[in-house]
């Protein structure tokens, strides 16, 4: 499996989000996002909560081992 930093850099390239506007939703530096698509630093469960509702998906996106934006979730 991908490592979730990977992961959360596809979804938001997909989505058409920039690091900025990733970053600013999560009341976060760009400079702290810019570390996180680099795997520089871990993600909480709290920025992965704050990432997926910026990027308009399920936080469980990020943890299937087949990536797929598209994925409806019960």
């Amino acid at each position: 499996m991908e490592p979730i930093y990977i992961r959360v850099e596809k979804v938001r390239v997909s989505r058409g989000v920039t690091k900025t506007h990733l970053a600013r939703s999560c009341n976060k530096t760009v400079a702290w996002y810019s570390d996180v698509s680099k795997g520089k630093i871990r993600l909480t469960v709290d920025d992965l909560e704050k990432i997926a509702q910026a990027l308009d998906v399920d936080v469980r996106i990020f943890f299937n081992k087949k990536l797929s934006v598209t994925h409806n979730f019960v």
